[in-house]
């Protein structure tokens, strides 16, 4: 029985640790399956906008992609941008099979981006100039009048600035013993000269020269000729010498009363003819090979709004001032009517055309003669100057007389076909003979601009077609199709078209231009302008355009309260200008046209940022978007960081990038970083 009863313990035992080690095992395996999903990652989610699309030719599924933001890539054809809600177009793989460079559109897409080419060709391009400047004397035709001996001022008949003289008119009178002693001792000499008779010879001869040394005193004491005979002859009796005017004008600087007493060298007054004036001005380095001596400008000033007046260049400066990095121009203007007066302010643009190499076609001064000391001096004829007595010389010798023979016309495209990256400057050309519309990318090596178009020194041949219009929507394309773009000169797309439009070359901003010091009051002023317009753009993002129309009210009033004490030269003529732009005085009553009018809002808000900055707390934001007007872009500034487009308003208020940060004046940012695009 015993024997039994271990026989059945031991198969018991034996059966429990079988039992035992399957079911550790299934344990272990349960626990590697539970962990594995708990630990694995989570799959990711469809997109709610994602739909079966219709199969490309391939079998794969049909992608379909914004031409703004090619990194958009969705299933479902009639979804929008996530980013500006624009609709998709499909990413096709026919981008110019062979060519990096080329991409290949369909008619429709190419109609739908509204795709224009011009023709590149030869001619001469006029390039306009504009400058900036104020109506002054012509140095040559000012005379200061002083005091030839020490004297007492009896008698003042110009007693007030701005009194027109002629030539000879009398001044002043004048009290002075040492002329009285002059008077006399030409007197004594004429004494002695009369009753030499019987004397020698040498005595004769030393008269006589005391005569004339007398005479001449007199002379170069400003007394006429009439005034030295009648001293001679006796008939002049007073103690007293009239000072009379050397030459016509009016009288600029009155530096005496009556009473005073001068002493020699002192200055008595100063006369100015006004018949001919100049015009001076400052132009920047990059306008300087589009100005030469003799050229052509005209201009206009505020006192007879709407009437031109015109000058020639009579100089330009042989030095570039280090600081302003600008360089004086001289106008030398007719102005016989006197209708101009010194202290305008004028706006001038000087207008020439420009040849192969950016040289200034002129021959204006062709065929003339010119005074080489005093360049105003010019004549149709051989002769002298009129205010040094130099003989004048061709024109020509002075090397200020183009040929138009011997010019070459530039190789010329529009302005609208280039596209800038900061480092480079890039356009499409249309493949001609192609059978559907392809285009290829160019790196075009530009010269000066010349008006709405540039010279091209190289990249391009005359008869070929560059896109002017909807340049922007292939060199998406070329991104989607991950080849060599404007953003993206190395390939490979993925990149934001957007990205890098406010950066230049290593990443870094553009210099911003330096501010210059004016009075506080008038920063101070400007902040009402701010707000107004802020006001403005704020209320364009909400589509509100009775709020744009009080902020155009408000800012005009603004505009009113602003004071130009203190300004003077070019921070005066910026703030005029941008004032002009700000100035909206009829009614606008469509949005479309409002928008229209914000730009120019814009471009005077951000400039009078850069020239004078703001006073506050508050720091505002630069921003840019590349569709607004047709895809030529525009910017705007606006509080805050989330892009809020006025130029779209509702339907695409998040397009666009930040470019730019302005803190207040009083304040130094802490970095220049450009803010990244908003896709909030």
């Amino acid at each position: 029985m015993n024997r039994i009863a271990q026989r059945a313990r031991g198969v018991l035992a034996w059966v429990w640790k079988h039992i035992a080690a399957s079911v550790a095992v299934i344990l272990i395996v349960a626990a590697l399956i539970i962990g594995y999903r708990i630990g694995r990652p989570a799959p990711e989610p469809e997109p709610e906008t994602v739909q079966a699309g219709a199969d490309a030719p391939s079998g794969q599924p049909q992608v379909y992609t914004c031409s703004m933001h090619p990194t958009v890539r969705l299933l479902d054809p009639n979804a929008k941008c996530p980013i500006c809600f624009m609709d998709l177009i499909p990413v096709t793989d026919d981008g110019g099979e062979g060519n990096e460079l080329r991409v290949t559109m369909t008619e429709s897409a190419a109609a739908t981006s509204r795709i224009e080419t011009a023709t590149v060709g030869r001619f001469f391009p006029t390039a306009s100039t504009r400058l900036y400047g104020k109506v002054t004397y012509d140095e040559t035709l000012v005379a200061r009048l002083t005091a030839y001996f020490p004297g007492r001022i009896e008698r003042l008949f110009v007693n007030y600035i701005g009194v027109p003289v002629t030539k000879g008119d009398h001044m002043a009178e004048l009290y002075s013993p040492d002329l009285l002693a002059a008077f006399e001792e030409l007197r004594q000499a004429m004494a002695s000269a009369q009753d030499i008779r019987g004397t020698s010879e040498l005595v004769r001869s030393a008269t006589q020269d005391t005569l004339v040394a007398s005479r001449e005193k007199l002379r170069l004491f400003g007394l006429t000729a009439d005034q030295i005979a009648s001293v001679e002859d006796g008939s002049f009796s007073s103690d007293r010498l009239t000072i009379f005017a050397p030459i016509g004008g009016v009288v600029t600087h009155l530096a005496v009363r009556e009473g005073d007493y001068l002493q020699t060298g002192s200055p008595i007054a100063t006369i100015a003819e006004l018949s001919r004036l100049w015009l001076d001005m400052e132009a920047y380095e990059s306008q300087l090979p589009l100005l030469r001596w003799g050229q052509r400008v005209t201009f206009t000033v505020e006192a007879h709004p709407g009437e031109t007046f015109e000058g020639h260049i009579s100089f330009i400066e042989p030095m570039v001032d280090e600081r302003t990095r600008t360089a004086a121009v001289r106008v030398a203007v007719d102005n016989s009517n006197e209708r101009l007066k010194p202290g305008m302010f004028a706006s001038a643009v000087a207008r020439t055309r420009v040849a192969e190499g950016g040289a200034v076609v002129n021959d204006e001064l062709a065929g003339r003669w010119v005074s080489p000391m005093h360049p105003t001096v010019v004549k149709d004829s051989p002769g002298q100057c009129d205010i040094c007595g130099m003989d004048l010389v061709p024109a020509e010798s002075l090397g200020v007389v183009g040929d138009p023979s011997k010019a070459i016309e530039p190789l010329v495209i529009p302005r609208s076909a280039v596209l800038f990256t900061g480092t480079r400057s890039v356009v499409y050309v249309a493949v001609p003979e192609a059978e559907k519309p392809t285009y290829e990318g160019r790196t075009v090596v530009l010269g000066p601009r010349a008006g709405d178009f540039y010279i091209v020194r190289d990249g391009l041949t005359r008869g070929e077609r560059v896109v002017v219009n909807g340049a922007f929507r292939i060199d998406s394309a070329m991104q989607i199709a991950a080849k060599p773009s404007m953003m993206t000169p190395g390939g490979g797309g993925g990149g934001n078209p957007h990205a890098g439009h406010g950066e230049m070359a290593g990443g870094s901003m553009p210099a911003m231009p330096e501010r210059v010091t004016v009075p506080d009051s008038f920063v101070f002023a400007l902040k009402p302008i701010y707000a107004a317009y802020l006001d403005a753009q704020e209320a364009l993002a909400a589509d509100d355009l009775g709020g744009f129309a009080q902020a155009v009210a408000d800012l005009r009033t603004a505009l009113g309260f602003v004071e130009e004490a203190g300004l003077v030269g070019e921070p005066l003529g910026a703030w005029r200008r941008a004032a002009a732009k700000l100035r909206v005085t009829d009614a606008i009553t469509d949005i479309a046209v409002a928008r229209t009018r914000f730009e120019d809002m814009s471009e005077a808000v951000v400039a009078l940022q850069r020239r004078f900055g703001h006073r506050g707390s508050e720091s505002w934001n630069l921003a840019h978007c590349p569709m607004a007007f047709d895809n030529k872009g525009a910017d705007w500034l606006q509080r805050g960081s989330q892009i809020n487009n006025p130029y779209f308003g509702a339907s695409m208020l998040r397009c666009g990038e930040i470019r730019e940060t302005f803190s207040p004046v009083d304040q130094i940012p802490e970095n220049g970083k450009i803010e990244g695009h908003d896709h909030e």
